[in-house]
């Protein structure tokens, strides 16, 4: 629904910003109909009359300049909707369908982590930067494809750091994942003002209802690791098989 609401909005400002252009350009060319009728009754000389013709050409000149800038940033703009749209579909897929699975494989999980960091980069003006790291991951482990980690397991931590982390700092955000042949490691560090230092919440009843569903699907085989730097916050999760 908080897609549907943003690409409403989009729209609607598209709509007011080419309502607003057509305006002007109403008033622009009723503007230049009075001032010819005002030199043709004044009787002024052909220099001035051509003059404000030169002017008006000008004017027509530069149109098609302002339609194409705005055809631009529309093709901008449906490109980020159409991506925001694939992810969105591929992430409510997850979280709607394999939700009926307390565990998902590793790949699933990471797959979902990509959809969902493509969906905030699509949608949101304000991030500028989000990278992940997976070279660390095993594709040969048999915990790959294995039904061996809690569902939306790294969402708490991600969701944690848009929260309380700068969305606007150059490398706000970098999400490290690393799976061997014995344990699931994630690992999601976000940039924090200087002036929340010290601050920082680590995610309130999220983070506690994620460990205590933790506690209760893989008891005893995980640890939880947090640390705040001075301009940086990290969540460390570690899966023992």
């Amino acid at each position: 629904m908080k897609t549907e609401t943003i690409i409403i909005l989009i729209m609607v400002i598209i709509s007011i910003i080419l309502i607003i252009k057509l305006f002007k350009e109403k008033l622009k060319r009723k503007t230049a109909v009075e001032e010819s009728e005002t030199l043709r009754t004044q009787k002024q000389d052909l220099e001035v009359e051509g003059e404000l013709l030169r002017k008006n050409n000008l004017k027509f000149q530069m149109k098609p300049h302002t339609i194409n800038n705005i055809m631009i940033n529309l093709k901008v703009i449906a490109n980020n909707l159409n991506r925001g749209m694939d992810a969105m579909t591929e992430t409510l897929d997850y979280i709607l369908y394999e939700g009926e699975n307390h565990l998902v494989s590793v790949g699933d999980e990471l797959n979902f982590i990509n959809q969902y960091l493509n969906l905030n980069d699509a949608l949101s003006t304000e991030i500028d930067s989000m990278k992940i790291d997976d070279r660390g991951v095993n594709v040969n482990s048999k915990y790959y494809n294995a039904y061996c980690i809690p569902h939306l397991v790294s969402a708490y931590f991600i969701e944690n750091a848009f929260k309380h982390g700068d969305k606007n700092h150059p490398n706000f955000l970098n999400v490290k994942v690393i799976l061997t042949d014995d344990r699931f490691e994630l690992k999601v560090t976000n940039k924090i003002k200087t002036t929340h230092v010290g601050k920082t919440k680590n995610g309130g009843i999220g983070l506690k209802n994620m460990h205590d569903r933790l506690s209760l699907i893989i008891p005893d085989c995980f640890e939880i690791r947090n640390s705040e730097g001075l301009d940086a916050y990290s969540s460390k999760l570690i899966i023992n098989f």
